[in-house]
């Protein structure tokens, strides 16, 4: 759907958002789905709003004037308002189910687009580097050997760090599926903190090959299938 405002473009499927002199503006995470709602509906109060992020979190209104302000601020205009216990967007909004080939705006899209693109794709391929889980599983496989104790705290560091990293990539692309509380799990058992024993060096070897298979499967998973593009900012 494409949503057109006297002070933006709004592309949903593109994940694109223009201002009124057709640059690319980067507004992204629960502020960016936030305005698309209310393009849709017209208005919504906290409860809708919620209902549609994540229905398991609790959302408060200091979240969603965060969002409001957000808005309000890449665009800078002040499109979204807030009255009587609803949000909604200020002026005309035309919606249009497809965009024309000859259309000023498919234009736009196309001319910037494949620049965007690019940038998206580079941004990407940054985030979701290999190198935490190579390095994870060579000092994972390395830990068979005999070392001091000191290369083992440094094993839990390292390895409990990159399942945070893809944990949080996960978490800013709102994918809380399998992979993300598998992570989250994994970054729980090798964490230096708190860490957890286990006296049994056969049970840790076991889950240092866990690990390094988890670890594999991800870097395996993604290069097939990449994970959507949903930068967070929030």
């Amino acid at each position: 759907m494409l949503f057109e405002h006297e002070y933006f473009i709004l592309d949903d499927k593109s994940k694109k958002i223009f201002d009124e002199n057709k640059k690319e503006l980067r507004l992204t995470g629960n502020a960016f789905r936030m305005l698309v709602f209310l393009s849709e509906r017209g208005f919504a109060n906290l409860t809708q709003i919620g209902d549609y992020f994540d229905s398991a979190k609790d959302y408060n209104e200091n979240h969603l004037r965060q969002y409001k302000y957000k808005i309000n601020t890449v665009i800078g205009h002040d499109i979204v308002e807030y009255k009587n216990g609803m949000y909604s967007i200020i002026g005309d909004i035309k919606k249009e189910e497809k965009i024309k080939e000859n259309a000023g705006n498919t234009d736009l899209l196309h001319q910037q687009g494949v620049s965007s693109e690019n940038n998206l794709n580079k941004d990407s391929q940054m985030k979701l580097t290999i190198f935490p889980a190579v390095a994870s599983i060579l000092i994972l496989l390395l830990s068979f050997f005999q070392w001091p104790y000191g290369y083992y705290v440094l094993l839990r560091i390292v390895v409990c760090c990159s399942f945070a990293y893809y944990a949080y990539i996960f978490y800013s692309r709102h994918q809380k599926d399998f992979w993300f509380w598998g992570l989250i799990f994994m970054a729980v058992i090798f964490n230096p903190i708190v860490p957890i024993y286990l006296y049994d060096k056969i049970i840790w070897s076991f889950i240092d090959v866990i690990a390094a298979v988890v670890l594999a499967l991800l870097i395996y998973s993604t290069k097939k299938k990449p994970l959507k593009i949903i930068k967070n900012y929030e």
